[in-house]
C-alpha cells in the first residue's frame, strides 16, 4: 500500500519547542470574573460566582470554574481562574493537572508536559499526573521515565486500564510486540468498553496480516459505530488480506462508503478505493475515477497523482500519464517510481 492517511492512534507531536498559540485573548488589564461576552450567564455558572464572592480565598472554587470554562473552550477565562487557583495556593496538585489538561486541549504539549511535572512535585503519587507525563515520555521516547511512572501509579491503584494501555503503546514503541498485546488485554480486562484498546490489539494482529485482527475491530465498531478510524483501519486490513478470499475487496468498498457518508471529504477512502480497482482487479477506468476523486478532494495528494498516471498508462492513455507523473514529481521532487514511469511513457 503506497500510503495511509489517518491512521488510527495519531497522536499529537511532542515538541518541547512547541508554544502555546490561543485563538482568542484577554485584554491586558481586564479582569473577567463572570462570563465570557458572547456567553449568557447561566445557573451553574451563577452559583460558581455566588461561591467565589463567598469565599474569594478558597482555591477550589476558582478550579472549578475553571473546568466549567474549560469545558465550554473558553480556553483564556479558564486559563485566568487556574492562576487565580493557585495565588490563593500554590500547593495543590489538582490545579496544576488541570493547568496541564488545558495546555494540552490547546495542543501546547511542551505546557502541558511541565504541569505535569509540577503536580508531580507536589505528590508524586496522583495516578492521572503520572500517567498524563507517562503518555508523552512515550513519545519522547523517555521509556525508562515512562515506565516508571506507569508502575508508580499501579501500586497506588491496580486496576487502572490507563496505565496497562500505557504500558502496551511504551512496548509496542520498543518493538516488545508480545507484552504490548498482554498489556492491551489486560487493559481490556480491566475495562471490557476500552475502545483505543481493541482498535490497538487488531492493528497488532494486522501486522501479523492475523485474521483476530477482525475480531478486535469489529468490537471498537460495536463500541463506536461511526468511528471512521476503526472502520479505515478494518477496511485496510480487508483489503491487504484480500488474497485469501477475493469477496475481502468488496467488503472494503462497502466500508469505504461508509466512510464517506459520515465524511465526504475523506480522500484516502478514494484512495483505497482506486488501489484496489488498480492494483487487484485491473479495472483502470474505475481506479481512474476514484484517484480523481480523491485529488479533487486534496489536490497535494501525491500518490493518487502518482497511481492515476499508472491507470491511465495501463489504459493506453500515455500523455495523461506522463501529464499526472510530472504533477507527482512536481509535488515531490524525488518520487523515484514516478520520474521512472514518466521516463518509460516518455520512451514509448
Amino acid at each position: 500500500m503506497t500510503m495511509r492517511l489517518k491512521q488510527l492512534f495519531i497522536f499529537v507531536l511532542v515538541t518541547l519547542a512547541v508554544a502555546s498559540c490561543y485563538n482568542r485573548s484577554t485584554p491586558a488589564g481586564s479582569e473577567q470574573t463572570g462570563t465570557a461576552d458572547s456567553t449568557q450567564v447561566d445557573s451553574v455558572l451563577a452559583e460558581l460566582n455566588r461561591k467565589i464572592l463567598e469565599d474569594p480565598a478558597n482555591y477550589i472554587h476558582y478550579l472549578n470554574r475553571a473546568q466549567y470554562y474549560g469545558n465550554k473552550e473558553l480556553y483564556d477565562q479558564a486559563f485566568a481562574d487556574i492562576q487565580r487557583a493557585l495565588a490563593a495556593d500554590s500547593t495543590r496538585d489538582d490545579v496544576y493537572l488541570y493547568k496541564g489538561e488545558l495546555h494540552w486541549f490547546r495542543q501546547n504539549v511542551a505546557g502541558a508536559y511541565e504541569e505535569y511535572k509540577n503536580c508531580l512535585k507536589h505528590n508524586d503519587k496522583n495516578t492521572d499526573c503520572l500517567l498524563k507525563k507517562a503518555s508523552i515520555d512515550i513519545v519522547l521516547k523517555n521509556y525508562d521515565i515512562a515506565i516508571k511512572h506507569i508502575n508508580d501509579a499501579l501500586r497506588q491503584n491496580e486496576y487502572l486500564p490507563y496505565a496497562y494501555y500505557l504500558k502496551g503503546r511504551l512496548y509496542r514503541a520498543t518493538g516488545d510486540t508480545t507484552n504490548a498485546f498482554s498489556s492491551y488485554q489486560t487493559a481490556i480486562e480491566r475495562d471490557p468498553k476500552y475502545y483505543d484498546a481493541y482498535v490497538e490489539v487488531g492493528l497488532l494482529m494486522a501486522q501479523q496480516k492475523h485474521d483476530l485482527a477482525l475480531e478486535y475491530y469489529n468490537q471498537a465498531i460495536a463500541l463506536k459505530p461511526q468511528s471512521i478510524e476503526a472502520m479505515y483501519n478494518k477496511a485496510m486490513f480487508l483489503q491487504e488480506t484480500g488474497f485469501r478470499d477475493v469477496t475481502r475487496y468488496r467488503n472494503a468498498f462497502r466500508i469505504y462508503d461508509e466512510i464517506l457518508k459520515l465524511d465526504p471529504n475523506w480522500a484516502a477512502a478514494h484512495f483505497n478505493k482506486g488501489f484496489i480497482y488498480l492494483e487487484y482487479m485491473q479495472q483502470y477506468d474505475s481506479a481512474s475515477v476514484e484517484f480523481t476523486n480523491a485529488i479533487t478532494l486534496l489536490p497535494e495528494y501525491t500518490s493518487a497523482w502518482y497511481n492515476r498516471g499508472l491507470s491511465y498508462e495501463s489504459l493506453g492513455k500515455d500523455k495523461q500519464a506522463e501529464a499526472d507523473y510530472r504533477k507527482a514529481l512536481e509535488l515531490k521532487p524525488d518520487y523515484t517510481e514516478a520520474a521512472r514511469a514518466l521516463s518509460r511513457v516518455l520512451k514509448e
